[in-house]
C-alpha cells in the first residue's frame, strides 16, 4: 500500500451520537481506514476540528485517539509541525472486536443475505466506480499478495478490498448493509484463510479479487453476475466443507413430484 502524506479533509467525518461516543468515534475512523479514505501517512484534522465535525467533546476525541495510538494505528507528534497521522491500516481485534462465531443456521442466513445484496452493489460499482476507486482496490490486492503468508492480514485485506468495492457503488445505505453482513462473516473468512490449505485459499482469494476488479473496471453490469457467483461461492463452499452440510439442501424427490423433476430437467 502506497504511503501518503495527504491532509485528510474534515468533511469525511460526521456526527456520532449513538451508544458509547468513544466507541462510535473509533468505529468511524476504522471504517474510513478500511474504505481507503485514510491511508498510511494521512494527517488527521486537529482535536478541535474533529470534535466539531463529529459533534463530540474534545475529551472524547482525545480518548479515541489514545486508544488508536496504543493499538499502533496512529502516531501523535506534538507541536505545530506534528499532529495525528495514520501509522497502520491493520486494525487489531482489540479495538475492532474479535471475529464472531455463528451457529450454522445463522451463518447460512448471513451468506444468503450476502448473495441478495452484494452482486447488486458490485453492479452499481461497475457503473459508478472511478479511476481512484479502482487504483485503491488494485493497491489492496497487492497488499494482500505481499501478506499472503499471514492469515490474519489476509483476512483484514479481504475486508479492506470489499469495503473499497462497496464504496465504489456510491450508495451509503447498501454499503452500510454490507458492512453489517461482513462483520458477521469475519470469523468464517479468518477460519478459511488460516485452516488447512491456507496457501491455496490465499491464492484463490487474491485471484477472485483480481477477477472482480477486472469486470468492474469494464463498466458492464451484466458481466458482473457470473463473476460474483464465483466470488461468493468461494466462501460458501469453504463453509459447507467445514460444516459438512449443504447451504441449500436439495428438495427430496417425493416432495418435488414428476412435474417438478421434468421442470428441473428443462432448466
Amino acid at each position: 500500500m502506497r504511503i501518503t502524506s495527504i491532509r485528510v479533509p474534515l468533511d469525511l467525518f460526521s456526527p456520532v451520537q449513538q451508544g458509547s461516543v468513544v466507541a462510535a468515534v473509533l468505529e468511524q475512523v476504522i471504517d474510513l481506514i478500511r474504505a481507503g479514505r485514510l491511508p498510511e501517512g494521512a494527517l488527521l484534522p486537529g482535536e478541535r476540528q474533529l470534535a466539531l465535525a463529529m459533534d463530540a467533546s474534545r475529551r472524547t476525541i482525545r480518548e479515541a485517539i489514545d486508544v488508536l495510538e496504543q493499538a499502533g494505528v496512529v502516531t501523535v507528534a506534538p507541536g505545530r509541525a506534528g499532529g495525528t497521522r495514520i501509522a497502520s491500516i491493520w486494525i487489531p481485534d482489540s479495538i475492532s472486536g474479535a471475529p464472531a462465531d455463528l451457529a450454522t443456521d445463522e451463518l447460512y442466513q448471513t451468506l444468503e443475505a450476502r448473495r441478495v445484496i452484494e452482486p447488486r452493489l458490485v453492479q452499481l460499482a461497475a457503473l459508478r466506480g472511478t479511476d481512484t476507486d479502482f487504483r485503491i482496490m488494485a493497491e489492496t490486492i497487492e497488499l494482500q499478495r505481499a501478506n499472503q503468508d499471514d492469515a490474519w492480514r489476509m483476512a483484514e485485506g479481504n475486508v479492506i478490498f470489499h469495503r473499497q468495492l462497496w464504496r465504489a457503488a456510491h450508495n451509503p445505505d447498501l454499503e452500510a448493509a454490507m458492512r453489517a453482513i461482513y462483520r458477521r462473516l469475519s470469523g468464517a473468512f479468518l477460519r478459511t484463510l488460516s485452516g488447512e490449505g491456507r496457501a491455496e485459499a490465499a491464492r484463490s482469494s487474491i485471484g477472485s479479487h483480481e477477477e472482480t476488479l477486472e469486470v468492474v473496471m469494464r463498466g458492464r453490469p451484466d458481466d458482473v453476475e457470473e463473476v460474483m457467483d464465483r466470488h461468493l461461492a468461494w466462501l460458501e463452499r469453504s463453509c459447507e466443507a467445514a460444516l459438512g452440510r449443504a447451504r441449500i439442501p436439495e428438495m427430496p424427490r417425493f416432495l418435488i413430484g414428476l412435474e417438478g423433476e421434468r421442470a428441473a430437467g428443462r432448466r
